[in-house]
């Protein structure tokens, strides 16, 4: 019966609702009843228990209407159960109620000692108890949730992570909630924080394949182990084949059930899973349908179009669009992930795009036939058979006012695709997390590399941001000749101006030759103090069982 009262809300629609209800002047104390309470913490146990994972919020009829909001935040729901665990605790009965008080998070989270612990840890419920009431104590003061809990063991001075504390205390209240008892020994359980909370995000690219010849499931395990909290996983890649049984795809890798037993595997192991699509490569597509082919300059002045291999006109095929939109809508209902991650989102260079529908798009937005026809004699002389590759270039960082507009259009024609995708996926999960794998050239602080970025690519920072919950620059500064640094000053400096604050920036970092496992830990460390949300390795095939596995363990137990 108490189940029926209570909804879970896991995505970022549930978060959104935080400070929906305010005391007024502070002068109203409003309190939980203690059942109240005890759903709560039976909820988040399960939650816990089922998916190692915490909620966002929690939604139920509440006892007492109109005096507490109708969706309660997880922060605010730890110090309710903290409390509750107190009194019970001190008085060794029932409290008749706990009082609500909103809660800030914090700007980051500590690592505990116990996530260095393989096996599960435990303590006695008296070790537990000083931790519970400096937790409600810290909070009644502040306000604010503390990064890390402090917790004495047997004499010794240890830390307890965030998630850890919240998942321990809610199974804690749900033990007692079965048996009307407290147990005197208490095991430590972990579990994955909300994807909107400040916690820094362990993210691995994995391509299908890997899965498919290493196991899925024991491959994903590993991956968890080493520390990964998010998984983008590629379910359909520059050859458009797919790797789930679907019923509108094209073409199908050799392999169906790597995404459905990710997907199974991911729900409750306490991963995140975001299903990686490639958007502007497709080769089965285009060899089914030649004319979808993207439209690039001719090599020289009195020269044909040149029509690409397997690059799509996304723009101008509006079947194309079509396809990819079922095919997003088809995972989504049938796996629920948790992200959609974009891409090859963009133009191959800036020698690409200039299909009849480029052209149209850029002559409704006040370009003239005159002006395409220098645009195109440009682009020949920068990219045609005896292209200097800098022209165009050179006209855009001097201000070239046409050459801007038309950089302009591509990226607004990006954006579109971006948008039209993103849409259909929330259509049928509005809580997805939309994502972008982006080229680092565009967010630079060098003024040349940037602009070499914009008009290649149509790439704009500022742009994605206002479509994606996560964006992850490339960073691979082997592949560019530069030296870590490049990653922090240049990529993520530049890319934090120009993107919105309430997305995340999660670092995209070479995981591969000739990059050791020292230098990624350094790099990684580089990130974290520089404030970045997260990062991203690519990718899991060539880190699994070499050195820079045993390296990112030990890093990632360093931060939360």
């Amino acid at each position: 019966m108490k189940k029926g009262l209570i909804l879970i809300a896991v995505g970022l629609s549930a978060f959104v609702l935080t400070g929906c209800f305010v005391i007024a002047n502070n002068k109203l104390q409003e309190t939980f009843a203690s059942d109240d309470v005890l759903m709560l913490a039976e909820t988040i146990a399960e939650q816990v228990d089922m998916y190692q994972r915490l909620p966002e919020a929690c939604e139920k009829v509440w006892q007492a209407k109109g005096k507490v909001p109708n969706s309660i935040n997880l922060n605010d729901a730890s110090y309710a159960m903290a409390k509750y665990t107190v009194e019970l605790l001190n008085s060794n009965k029932r409290p008749s109620g706990v009082p609500y008080i909103q809660t800030a998070l914090p700007s980051n989270f500590e690592a505990g000692d116990f996530e260095l612990e393989s096996t599960s840890s435990t303590c006695t419920m008296s070790d537990f108890r000083t931790a519970l009431s400096w937790f409600a104590s810290e909070i009644e003061k502040n306000k604010i949730l503390p990064s890390v809990v402090p917790i004495n063991i047997n004499g010794s001075q240890r830390k307890i992570s965030i998630d850890v504390f919240i998942a321990t205390v809610s199974k804690i209240l749900k033990e007692f909630s079965d048996t009307g008892k407290l147990p005197n020994d208490v095991i430590l359980s972990k579990a994955l924080l909300p994807f909107s909370w400040p916690a820094k995000i362990k993210a691995v690219w994995v391509w299908g394949s890997t899965l498919a010849n290493l196991g899925v499931e024991n491959t994903l395990q590993q991956l968890k182990e080493i520390g990964f909290t998010d998984i983008l996983l590629l379910v359909k890649g520059t050859s458009g084949t797919v790797n789930w049984p679907s019923q509108i795809a094209l073409g199908f890798s050799s392999d169906t059930t790597v995404l459905p037993r990710a997907s199974k595997f991911c729900r409750t192991s306490g991963l995140r899973l975001h299903v990686w699509f490639v958007c502007n490569q497709d080769q089965t597509f285009t060899s089914t349908y030649p004319e979808s082919k993207m439209y690039g300059i001719p090599k020289t002045v009195d020269g044909d179009p040149q029509r690409a291999g397997k690059t799509v006109d996304f723009v101008g095929f509006d079947e194309y669009r079509e396809y990819m939109e079922s095919l997003i809508r088809e995972v989504m209902e049938d796996y629920k992930p948790d992200g959609l991650h974009f891409d090859y989102i963009r133009y191959p260079t800036g020698a690409w795009g200039w299909g009849p529908a480029e052209i149209q798009t850029a002559m409704e937005n006040g370009l003239t036939e005159l002006d395409i026809q220098y645009l195109k004699n440009l682009a020949i002389q920068t990219w045609g058979t005896n292209g200097d590759n800098q022209s165009f270039i050179n006209a855009y960082i001097s201000g070239d006012a046409t050459v801007t507009k038309w950089v302009e259009i591509r990226s607004k024609i990006v954006q579109k695709f971006l948008q039209d995708l993103s849409s259909c996926a929330k259509q049928v999960k509005s809580d997805v997390i939309i994502s972008a794998a982006l080229m680092p050239e565009p967010a630079s602080l060098d003024s040349t590399e940037k602009a070499f970025g914009l008009v290649h690519y149509g790439q704009n920072y500022a742009i994605f941001s206002d479509d994606c919950e996560m964006i992850v620059p490339m960073a691979y500064h082997r592949d560019y000749g530069k030296d870590s640094s490049w990653i922090t000053e240049e990529i993520f400096t530049g890319a934090r101006q120009q993107i919105q604050a309430n997305t995340k920036l999660v670092l995209g970092l070479q995981g591969y030759s000739p990059v050791t496992g020292d230098e990624l830990a350094q790099i990684i460390n580089d990130c974290i103090d520089k404030n970045a949300e997260g990062i991203c390795v690519f990718r899991a095939g060539t880190i699994l069982n070499t050195e820079i596995e045993e390296a990112l363990r030990n890093t990632f137990k360093e931060f939360k």
